[in-house]
């Protein structure tokens, strides 16, 4: 609809900025109509669901030329504002004017505001590393060296939970299999309609009902065996920036039951693109929120030979690594909600063979944001 509303931002001395909205529909003078500033994540998918969130937001009645002043406090709801285009998601900063035609029908045009809001990055270092590798390395584990190693009540939590879960993952296919097979009238659980009337599948439906059972049980069954040792984080991590260096030993600690060997503890960071997609038609249509490692970091890598059961882990770890490489290569947060937008992750692994990995997923806001935008 730019052909019948137009934009023209126009920065001004005292960091506000003067929003000029010429009409060119002589039919929209005098409908209401609204301004705002969103941040908008779009999703690269060929069904995407998108996020958005309003800045700033102002209603007016049309004229034909409307000026409307943001000032320079309100700008700075858009701190932290920057184009970013990834494999999976990109995000901007846009104006939209929207003026009401009808009851439910509305004229709109938007604007880029690019080169309008705070946050202009500097050139991010190049960075090498497999994001999906990094951040989620390959567990390989023992399944009865794990079970052995951990106390007695995870044993028996872990054996339930296999066992049960197991069951009951079989008897839900079985229920999907004889619904498929029988009239509607005598199914015991999967319809073969969906609620919008639609015709459904008892065995698909509940071959995916099983699935999340089967990652559950994974999930479940992972955490039980993680209680081989306690590990965590120290309770006061300060406000880091890019001139800091965090001492590993002032990190984390934590004990284990059993002898770690070979145990390697890295400290990795990469920037999470954030987003949702629809899979699935009628009934069997899906919401699917998704998290994509983009770019990552490797902060701190050390291997010991061996860690002796009962000793504090952070003792043999006691060296100072710097946050800068992250700085300089990621892309601090933008976060539309808890699903859209370009998170910021890092964590301490402690990988150890034959035994589950131990993972401390640290708190994104620890970091200076500003920082992220000095060279």
């Amino acid at each position: 609809m730019g052909d019948k509303i137009s934009i023209y931002p126009e920065k001004m001395p005292d960091g506000a900025i003067l929003f000029e909205i010429k009409i060119k529909d002589p039919s929209l003078i005098g409908k209401k109509a609204s301004f705002s500033i969103k941040r908008k994540v779009s999703v690269k998918d060929s069904r995407p669901v998108h996020g958005s969130n309003v800045l700033f937001k102002f209603s007016f009645n049309v004229n034909s030329t409307n000026k409307i002043r943001v000032s320079a406090a309100n700008m700075k709801n858009t701190s932290g504002s920057f184009p970013y285009s990834g494999s999976k998601i990109s995000i901007k900063t846009i104006a939209e004017v929207k003026v009401t035609t009808a009851l439910v029908f509305k004229t709109t045009t938007r604007f880029s505001l690019s080169n309008y809001v705070a946050g202009d990055l500097p050139k991010r270092a190049e960075v090498k590393r497999d994001p999906k590798k990094l951040i989620d390395p390959k567990d390989s584990f023992n399944f009865f060296n794990n079970l052995g190693s951990i106390p007695l009540r995870n044993q028996t939590a872990s054996l339930i939970l296999i066992i049960f879960g197991t069951a009951i993952l079989m008897i839900n296919l079985w229920v999907g299999y004889h619904d498929q097979i029988s009239p509607e009238h005598q199914t015991w659980f999967y319809s073969h309609n969906g609620s919008d009337g639609d015709s459904s599948s008892p065995l698909y439906n509940a071959f995916w009902v099983s699935a999340l059972i089967a990652i559950g049980i994974w999930w479940g069954m992972k955490n039980q065996f993680r209680k081989y040792m306690a590990f965590h984080f120290k309770p006061r991590i300060r406000k880091i920036d890019r001139a800091s260096t965090v001492n590993v030993a002032d990190l984390v600690t934590g004990r284990s039951r059993v002898d770690l060997i070979d145990p390697v503890l890295r400290v990795v960071a990469c920037n999470m693109e954030k987003g949702q997609y629809i899979r699935g038609y009628g009934s069997n249509r899906r919401t699917h929120s998704f998290s994509h490692p983009n770019r990552a970091v490797l902060l701190f890598s050390r291997r010991v030979p061996i860690i002796p059961k009962g000793a504090p882990i952070h003792q043999y770890f006691d060296e100072e690594f710097s946050f800068k490489p992250m700085f300089e290569a990621l892309y601090p947060r933008q976060m539309v909600s808890s699903s859209h937008g370009l998170d910021l992750v890092w964590e301490v692994q402690l990988i150890v063979a034959d035994l589950v990995d131990q993972e401390l997923i640290g708190n994104p806001d620890a970091f200076v944001q500003k920082d992220f935008y000095s060279a």
